[in-house]
């Protein structure tokens, strides 16, 4: 896994650079708008396509949400918009900022309950969360956050959010949440996506898939990049098997929806 600092370093960078760049993309040069927890995957993804393409990438991770607003906003400009849920994909079809018929989706993930490596919390049923044993609940903001919006689904489809609502804390970002909660107090837990398990969590348990809906990613060109080559030709290479078996090795789901 990125280190947090490193991470952030990474993509404030990104970000900055992106800021300077005209609305589209050069020759050879290609801006990711990402859902935060693609963005390891991606950037390994995209270093394997670098190796036979003299290709240039520009990462803008940020949450599902503030990604879509960015962009009907006129304030974040990119090739590729990578949504973590269909809600905000559909968001971008329904403001004319990619084609409907422009979207796939090749992965999914999966919804756990974790807690510092350094918590003395042993083994977690979901209704305890409820109980004594938990004092503060991280979740991402369900506004703009896909794995906020699963997490807060679950805890009302099993009754359990009128109950812990005190108790939540939202964070804007997975990898936030990640750092937070990997140096946080004892009782502390987090409802976060598999893939951003870092060395300082440790899982708990798997909420059950039932409570909320798939958890799937949802990829498109932006509409003024469709008819870009690089753009198809990279788009294509993220359905391939090599890009798949990446995925697959960073935890995500890769079979077909």
């Amino acid at each position: 896994m990125i280190h947090p600092l490193r991470h952030w370093l990474f993509v404030s960078l990104s970000v900055f650079v992106a800021a300077a760049l005209p609305a589209q993309a050069r020759a050879g040069e290609l801006t990711l708008a990402l859902a935060n927890s693609t963005c390891e995957a991606m950037n390994r993804a995209a270093d394997l396509y670098r190796a036979s393409h003299p290709t240039r990438f520009v990462y803008l991770c940020k949450s599902s949400g503030l990604l879509a607003k960015g962009m009907r906003g006129g304030a974040l400009k990119a090739d590729v918009f990578v949504s973590a849920d269909r809600e905000w994909m559909d968001f971008a079809v329904e403001h004319g900022l990619v084609a409907a018929d422009q979207v796939s989706s090749s992965w999914g993930n999966a919804l756990v309950v974790a807690t510092p490596k350094s918590s003395p919390m042993q083994g977690l049923d979901w209704p305890q969360l409820a109980s004594d044993k938990v004092t503060t609940i991280l979740i991402g903001d369900p506004s703009t956050a896909p794995f906020g919006r699963h997490a807060k689904e679950a805890l009302e489809a099993s009754g359990l959010w009128d109950r812990v609502k005190h108790r939540i804390q939202t964070r804007k970002n997975i990898e936030l949440l990640a750092e937070s909660l990997g140096t946080s107090s004892p009782g502390t837990v987090g409802i976060l996506f598999k893939t951003n398990l870092t060395d300082q969590l440790r899982q708990l348990h798997t909420v059950d898939k039932k409570l909320h809906r798939p958890i799937r990613y949802y990829m498109a060109p932006l509409a003024a990049s469709a008819g870009n080559a690089d753009v198809k030709d990279f788009i294509e290479f993220l359905q391939s098997k090599a890009a798949s078996d990446i995925f697959q090795a960073e935890g995500f789901d890769v079979s077909a929806p």
